[in-house]
């Protein structure tokens, strides 16, 4: 039940928070472009198959040599990757805390002015990255440990097929979980203001498993749900205009849809951790009737 509320929640919250909307807009719309023009993606890799016969043997060859022009191209785009990934991280941290400090105050009932959530996110964004740094290299550790029956299951064919499902059944849950803790770590940090207290999703996604998977589960298929709408002009786009200009036209209308995406996981993180909240509570409560002898 937890993690459906939270998920329904969360539409109510991106409805009633369109002026929040409008900050992650602006960021995508400088993102976006500014992605397009650093890390050109024209890299074009023609792959070739000659064969030649020497005596009764043929000599089979594959795929095509880089030329110094695709080098060029890779150089330049992994030199665009370390300028656009630093100002991408400090913008969307800053970004983040900002949002997710208004959705805590809408849920309080509290005013909230854009300038003013702005500067909190610019005091605090040291702290959202370090946490998503952090969580984030968890949730690597915790995606290659489900990984190791898919791998054990692919060197023990056709034995281990049984091993691979299972291996894909635990990736997804696992998938599920991380998608699920994440989302409410700068939530927490946010609501108690240290970094110390982020750490404590650990405990409390732990101890409502079942909802951190439903929740994480939930989380993923809308995102992937976006990313499908907003690929379908993106897609058009590309095949109808120039090569020049078709980039820049695609990030500018994929911008909206990824405010928005942007937005529905920060307003479900807030959404379920507000969600995790009630649950203690409620179990807090159990524990102190049963003390007391009363079981409801």
């Amino acid at each position: 039940m937890g993690a459906t509320d939270a998920f329904v929640k969360t539409f109510s919250i991106v409805l009633a928070n369109k002026r929040l909307y409008l900050i992650i807009l602006a960021m995508t719309l400088i993102m976006t472009p500014l992605a397009v023009y650093l890390m050109p993606s024209n890299f074009d890799y023609t792959y070739n198959q000659t064969s030649t016969q020497e005596g009764n043997v043929i000599v089979e060859e594959y795929g095509t040599p880089l030329t110094e022009e695709d080098i060029d191209t890779i150089i330049g785009a992994l030199k665009g990757l370390v300028i656009y990934l630093p100002i991408a991280v400090v913008i969307s941290s800053i970004v983040q805390y900002g949002i997710t400090k208004g959705i805590l105050a809408y849920l309080n009932g509290e005013a909230y002015s854009l300038g003013e959530l702005l500067v909190d996110g610019l005091k605090h964004f040291p702290g959202v990255l370090v946490i998503n740094l952090i969580y984030g290299l968890i949730m690597l550790v915790f995606i290659g440990i489900a990984a190791v029956p898919i791998v054990l299951g692919a060197m023990f064919l056709p034995a281990g097929a049984v091993l691979i499902l299972l291996g894909v059944v635990l990736l997804f849950l696992v998938l599920a979980f991380t998608a699920g803790l994440s989302s409410i770590v700068i939530p927490i940090y946010a609501d108690r203001g240290n970094i110390g207290a982020a750490f404590e999703a650990f405990s409390l996604a732990f101890r409502n498993i079942a909802s951190t998977i439903g929740f994480g589960a939930l989380l993923i298929l809308a995102a992937m749900g976006i990313a499908i709408i907003a690929g379908i002009p993106a897609t058009i786009i590309q095949l109808t205009l120039p090569e020049n200009t078709a980039p820049y036209v695609s990030a500018f209308v994929e911008a909206p849809f990824d405010a928005l995406l942007y937005l529905f996981l920060w307003a479900g993180g807030v959404a379920f951790y507000r969600e995790l909240q009630k649950m203690e509570e409620l179990k807090k409560v159990d524990e102190e009737l049963m003390e007391l002898g009363i079981e409801i």
